[in-house]
């Protein structure tokens, strides 16, 4: 806040500066200006001396009608002038006619250096002012003023005695202005509308500019309350530079005194629009809190928009090292102010909504709402001291609010004092708190949350604190902080967290808090954290603490908390906040210390006005905050606590019962310092609610020893309510901690589990783990026995006992054979194109086919279907051969089933082909293939879930056949056959959907294939053949490695792709018609891997 005796200076400065602005001096008038040449039109009227024109050197002018320019009364001349020369100017042109200038003096002037003026192409441009200044530029150095239009700019004024600008500018100068529609002013007058400045020569200042392009109007129609505040609406000042733009709105307005926009010293600006920036306000503001911007020291300030309304109770406010940016699509800040409680419990920098200071800040980008409100009692931000900053964001929300009843804290909803606030949001952050606190802090500051968020309701809902009468260490640490950095909620809240006089809070993900008293709230040495890592957290009310700290953690399965835990220790005098508050001499706790105020006194000054001297005295040494209560909790994957009832605790590993199961299943913690028996413990044990908490949870009980434990327990449990199918392999249902025991639990509980991204199913049942708690080794325990008993601690648990190979492992096994076999099978020219040699002869034919196949194989069966397109160029050759040259696509689909699971299949492929049928029988095929084969498969766990998969790799592919076939009698023909085909498929990895990974290698195979057919050409057109075959893969190895998704599991598989297999078939070739063939082929494999395996093979091949 700007001091009384720095609000006068500059109160008076700016009168200084309008006073010599708007002084006309008297001179001798050049030989009868009004213009005077190259040409103007209509009206004119000046009196008193007239004058309209003087600058002298250049101009040019021309318009040719609308002008008006009238004044008629008060002068003292100019209107435009120029105040004797320098370099001059005009120019003027107007061509497309209207200006209109009332002023009744100045109307321009500029007090020489180059000067300049243009006004230029018009149409509309209105000034009037009256109690002076429209534009002054007052004194050297480079001037420039222009205006342009091409419809509208309108400015006005109006004298309601003085404090001039309309326009000034000074130093290094510029003003500018263009329309193109709108720009408007209007004023009516106690001040400022514009100003801009600094000069001569205190490092520069001036310029403006302004754009429009439609709409940016300001207007303020002063209205009195002693001369309105602070005079603004924009002023900007020293360094100055500016530049406004629109394209739509950016209008300002206001009745309820002055500022909008007043930067200082440094300053700048860059205000811009293309739809809204708005602002606002008739009525409403308290008397004190004006600003809508004002930046000081260091300036700066952007804004842009697309949105960013008002209505006032401030907004920004920033200070010292300054800047302010905004930016916008959207902010929509509401208000409805005044009420300003107690000026706002004493002032926070009259009074808040954003402020900053020292360090300076203030940023709001958003991209997406942000909304703001008001409604009073206020604050709205606020930041404060050495650190300045508050930041918001956006992305979607963020929303705040106020208003409502008030229990200071210095009237919160959001505040820190010495510095930060930050916000972010990607989806809420809403705080509205009308019941007030909501956020706060103190010395040293902070505050972020980053996401998601509410609260609401409040009556605190954060707060944190350190306050400098507490004398935590009197030159040591001052922290606060509140963190939270993502999904809070405090609703309805009555406290919901608080910390204190060493502050933090911070959660860091997680929370609902509902509260109605506590819900946290630690007090003397602060803290509370909530340790995240799986986060959800609920809690409804209470904890407490009282000499400090509380942890928490849960760690869900939406975790909760519901009620009570306290652990006070009230054994050491706290430092307290305000003597009047506790008394001069505060007694506190059990071992009745006290605590002398003399370390609070403030008087610290010499009776007898001599200086004081403090050479005796030592350094102050306040009472230490003893932080030894504590509470701790952790819970874990599935947690709840539930006890409403008597609790106290620190720390709490929870698992373990003595009949804590009750009809609805509602959790009962039992905190005991001994247990012995041999007998039946009956307990509700819930996975999903305990989730490896060695505490009580929601639906699950907990029995604690604290000493020690003897016996024999018979646990019985509801094995359906327990959830053992959700627990993962690391996961302990934990239902006892028993210190110093022998005690057993016995159980006939076992569940067979998928842990989703591991290798491995695992094996729950009850178990046990002993830890040594000492080394003690003394006398003290006198036998072995003894001292095993005194140093132990016994956990009992629902957990692994066992392992067995998941399925998924068998299921990417046979996903790695079923690709090699898709990407393997072994294609023949038969097969392809049928008889080759009883197809029509003529050039350049289609052909097609399709295949059926059935597969029946070791690990897997299924079907496929293959569909393939070729077009087929024959050439024949002098020797009498023939030459069939050809490309052809093929796309195969297929599903296969198995044990684990099942998958569908995908193959594209395209393929070049070669084949010479010689003249005597023989015949050479060569094929080059590249394609990818594609699956995806879903994999049975046995809890009823699937792992699913997706993958795919290119494989490229050689194949070379050749044979002879000789004719025999009656049309029967015999024709041995060799192909070698090489098929390299490129290796993959892939990641299944529960996060476990599979590497493919890559797979090099070399199959060969001897066969015959023997067949009858039945007549000219139709030939049918029987087939066999023998095939060995002399290659194919191939391998998979699988891991785990935490990458700590791995399973290296092989497989020997060495194989031998037959096959026998028969096909048939028939010639349909000159243009046309068909051909059927039906295979069946077998041995080697094959079951049942077989293919119908069909084509046909058309010429045209």
């Amino acid at each position: 806040m700007m001091s009384g005796k720095k609000c006068r200076r500059e109160l008076l400065r700016v009168l200084v500066l309008s006073a010599l602005l708007s002084t006309s001096y008297f001179g001798v008038a050049e030989a009868s200006y009004v213009l005077n040449g190259d040409t103007i039109g209509g009206t004119h009227e000046l009196g008193a001396f007239d004058q309209f024109y003087v600058l002298d050197g250049d101009r040019n002018v021309t318009a040719l009608s609308d002008v008006s320019i009238i004044s008629k009364g008060e002068s003292n001349w100019p209107i435009i002038d120029g105040r004797d020369n320098a370099n001059s100017s005009l120019d003027w042109d107007m061509n497309g006619h209207s200006l209109a200038i009332d002023a009744k003096a100045n109307g321009i002037r500029i007090d020489k250096s180059n000067t300049n003026v243009n006004i230029h192409n018009a149409d509309n441009i209105e000034e009037t002012v009256d109690r002076h200044n429209f534009v002054a530029i007052a004194n050297g150095t480079g001037s420039a003023v222009n205006f342009q239009a091409n419809n509208n700019i309108t400015f006005n004024k109006f004298d309601t005695s003085e404090y001039n600008p309309i326009l000034a500018v000074i130093d290094d100068n510029q003003l500018s202005m263009k329309a193109g529609n709108d720009i408007v002013f209007n004023n009516y007058s106690k001040g400022n509308m514009i100003t801009v400045d600094e000069g001569p020569d205190f490092d520069e200042g001036g310029k403006l500019q302004m754009n429009a392009g439609h709409d940016i109007t300001f207007n303020q129609s002063y209205s009195d309350p002693r001369f309105a505040s602070s005079l603004s609406l924009l002023s900007l000042q020293d360094y100055s530079d500016t530049t406004i733009t629109a394209g739509n709105d950016i209008n300002f307005n206001r009745y309820k005194y002055n500022p909008f926009i007043d930067l200082y010293r440094y300053a700048k600006a860059v205000i811009t629009a293309k739809g809204n920036i708005n602002f606002r306000e008739q009525a409403s503001s308290a008397s004190s809190t004006l600003y809508a911007t004002t930046l000081q020291n260091n300036s700066n300030l952007t804004l842009e928009a697309l949105a960013i309304t008002g209505n006032m109770q401030q907004m920004v406010n920033a200070h010292d090292t300054s800047q302010v940016l905004v930016k916008a699509h959207e902010i929509y800040w509401d208000a409805q102010g005044e009420d300003v409680s107690e000026l706002a419990a004493e002032y926070p920098a009259v009074t808040s909504t954003i402020v900053s200071d020292n360090g300076s800040k203030v940023e709001l980008q958003v991209d997406k709402d942000i909304h703001v409100s008001v409604g009073v009692p206020d604050t709205l931000l606020y930041a404060y001291g050495w650190g300045g900053n508050i930041t918001l964001n956006a992305s979607n929300s963020i929303y705040l609010h106020s208003g409502g009843q008030t229990d200071y804290a210095s009237l919160a909803t959001i505040r820190a004092l010495d510095g930060t606030v930050d916000l972010t949001a990607g989806g809420t952050i809403t705080v509205d708190s009308e019941g007030k606190t909501a956020a706060y802090t103190e010395f040293s500051g902070n505050i972020d949350f980053n996401g998601k968020t509410v609260i609401s309701g409040a009556g605190i809902g954060a707060w944190s604190t350190t306050d400098s009468k507490i004398g935590m260490n009197p030159y040591g640490e001052e922290t606060s902080k509140i963190t939270f950095n993502d999904f809070v909620t405090m609703d309805p809240v009555n406290i919901g967290a608080k910390a204190q006089y060493n502050g933090d809070i911070i959660f860091n993900k997680g929370f609902a808090i509902d509260a109605e008293e506590n819900a946290f709230y630690a007090d003397s040495a602060g803290r509370i954290q909530a340790l995240a890592t799986g986060e959800d957290k609920v809690i409804k009310g209470n904890m407490l603490a009282r000499n400090g700290q509380i942890d928490v953690l849960f760690d869900t399965a939406n975790s909760s908390f519901t009620g009570t835990t306290e652990v006070q220790n009230v054994e050491t005098i706290y430092p307290i906040k305000d003597q009047e508050d506790y008394g001069d001499d505060e007694e506190y706790g059990d071992e009745e210390e006290t605590y002398d105020d003399e370390y609070v006194d403030d008087d610290t000054s010499a009776s007898d006005g001599e200086g004081y001297d403090d050479s005796d005295e030592e350094e102050p040494e306040y009472p230490p905050v003893e932080e030894t209560p504590h509470i701790n909790i952790a819970l874990k994957n599935g947690a709840v606590w539930n006890v409403t009832g008597d609790s106290t605790l620190t720390n709490l590993a929870n698992d373990s019962f003595v009949n804590l199961s009750d009809a609805n299943r509602i959790g009962t913690s039992l905190t005991a310092q001994t247990l012995s028996g041999t007998g039946t413990m009956v307990m509700d044990l819930d996975w999903n609610s305990n989730g490896g908490a060695k505490e009580k949870t929601d639906n699950s009980d907990y029995l604690n020893v604290t000493e020690s434990a003897t016996g024999a327990q018979a646990l019985v449990t509801d094995k359906a309510s327990m959830h053992l199918d959700a627990m993962g392999v690391d996961d302990r249902l934990y239902f006892a901690t028993l210190v110093n025991s022998d005690a057993v639990f016995t159980s006939p509980i076992t569940q067979r589990n998928v842990q989703k991204g591991h290798l491995y199913d695992y094996i729950i049942g009850i178990d046990s783990e002993t830890t040594a708690t000492t080394d003690d080794t003394s006398d003290a325990a006198e036998t072995i026995a003894d001292r095993a008993a005194a140093d132990t601690t016994t956990d009992w648990f629902f957990g692994t006992v066992g392992y067995t190979e998941s399925p998924v492992v068998e299921t990417g096994r046979i996903n790695s054979q079923i690709m090699y076999d898709l990407v393997t099978d072994v294609d023949t020219l038969n097969k392809r194109m049928g008889d080759v040699r009883h197809m029509n002869t003529d050039p350049d034919g289609w052909w097609a086919r399709t295949t059926y196949t059935h597969q029946d194989r070791d690990s897997y069966s299924g079907h496929s279907n293959r569909f393939e397109l070729g077009k087929d160029f024959v050439m024949n050759r002098a020797d009498g051969s023939t030459v069939h040259q050809g490309a052809v696509f093929t796309y195969l689909r297929g599903k296969d089933s198995f044990t684990t699971g099942n998958g569908k299949y995908n193959r594209y492929s395209g393929a070049l082909y070669h084949t010479w049928l010689g003249n005597d029988g023989r015949y050479v095929d060569v094929v080059g293939r590249i394609g990818k084969v594609m699956g995806n498969s879903h994999t049975f766990l046995v809890n009823g879930d699937q792992s699913d998969s997706s993958f795919g790799t290119w494989y490229q592919q050689a194949s070379v056949e050749t044979g002879r076939s000789y004719d025999l009698k009656d049309g029967w023909y015999f024709e041995p056959q060799a192909q070698l085909q090489y098929t390299h498929m490129n290796s993959k990895s892939y990641t299944s959907s529960d996060g476990i990974n599979h590497d493919l290698d890559s797979v090099n195979s070399f199959i060969g294939r001897l066969g015959f057919r023997l067949g009858q050409k039945v007549n000219e057109k139709t030939s049918w053949y029987l087939k066999g075959d023998i095939l060995h893969e002399f290659s194919g190895d191939g391998g998979m490695i699988l891991t785990s998704a935490n990458g700590l599991e791995r399973i290296d598989y092989n497989r020997d792709g060495k194989d031998t297999w037959y096959d026998l078939g028969a096909g048939l070739t028939t010639e349909l018609s000159p243009a046309s063939s068909l051909w059927f082929e039906f295979e069946r494999k077998f041995s080697g891997t094959y079951n049942n395996d077989w293919e119908f093979n069909g084509g046909i091949a058309w010429k045209f």
